[in-house]
């Protein structure tokens, strides 16, 4: 037979083999995984720059009570699904934030939303974006800020004239779910 020992190996050979072997074995089980995503490029790069912007003006008219405001950010025949409670168009988009009661908010107090761990996709004019969120009460200058809900998103958008929009967004909580979608609230996943 012809078999070679390992005890003929010198040690720093045998150590270098190992290391190589590792590392080809690293290599082939994140490639995959690693080719899926999608690379950020320099076409890319201000598309992912004005899709956060939107994101992060969205949630800042959120939190200063513009809620009737926020149909602006989508298109016309945009889809809107939050916790199960769906509108369809602007015009039912605007009509769903204005019917958000007061039991539903943080009446006398600062509520901000953060928006954390977004993974923001572009191909072409299209896009999806997915994140959490979280709802900071500041209730008392004296008082430590508690975060009152959180939950994620999801949202695919299209870019017209040179804008982007919603064309779909689904949100829906993890935590504290305010009663208004009690009726309408199914767990879902996104990633």
């Amino acid at each position: 037979m012809n078999m070679i020992s390992i005890s003929l190996i010198k040690p720093g050979v045998l150590s270098r083999i190992v290391s190589i072997v590792s590392a080809v074995l690293i290599l082939i089980i994140t490639l995959p995984a690693a080719a899926s995503e999608k690379i950020v490029t320099q076409e890319t790069l201000l598309d992912r720059i004005q899709i956060e912007d939107i994101l992060i003006r969205y949630y800042v008219d959120i939190s200063a009570g513009s809620g009737h405001n926020l149909s602006q950010y989508f298109t016309e025949d945009a889809e809107f699904d939050v916790n199960g409670m769906i509108a369809k168009g602007r015009e039912a988009i605007a009509k769903m934030y204005g019917g958000l009661d007061e039991d539903n908010a943080h009446v006398g107090s600062r509520l901000h939303m953060l928006l954390n761990n977004p993974i923001i996709t572009v191909e072409g004019d299209t896009a999806t974006v997915w994140a959490i969120w979280s709802g900071v009460l500041n209730a008392d200058i004296n008082k430590p800020p508690v975060i009152v809900d959180q939950g994620r998103e999801y949202s695919e958008l299209v870019k017209i004239n040179g804008r982007w929009y919603f064309k779909k967004r689904f949100i829906t909580s993890d935590s504290n779910l305010p009663p208004v979608w009690k009726e309408t609230y199914k767990p879902r996943k996104f990633r």
